[in-house]
């Protein structure tokens, strides 16, 4: 549950406690960051939004893309095995 005191507000302590459950550290800085992008109170839907607009906005380049796959390229075809 991301609102875990109920009061309708996604807080610090809120994402704090959504991060340990997926069993991800996160820093202060990096919660601060996230609820500074917020223009005011995050709730459900704006959190949604801004992760939304986050992955939308962070997709990579078509060059790092076909390189990444390129490193696993021999002879035109990729070993799934490895």
């Amino acid at each position: 549950m991301m609102d875990a005191d109920k009061d309708g507000i996604i807080g610090k302590n809120d994402l704090r406690q959504t991060y340990d459950a997926l069993g991800r550290m996160v820093s202060d800085k990096e919660l601060d960051e996230l609820i500074g992008e917020a223009p005011g109170p995050l709730n459900f839907t704006c959190l949604l939004t801004l992760f939304a607009n986050r992955m939308s906005g962070t997709a990579d380049e078509d060059d790092v893309v076909i390189n990444a796959f390129k490193s696993f390229d021999e002879a035109g075809k990729i070993d799934s095995e490895k």
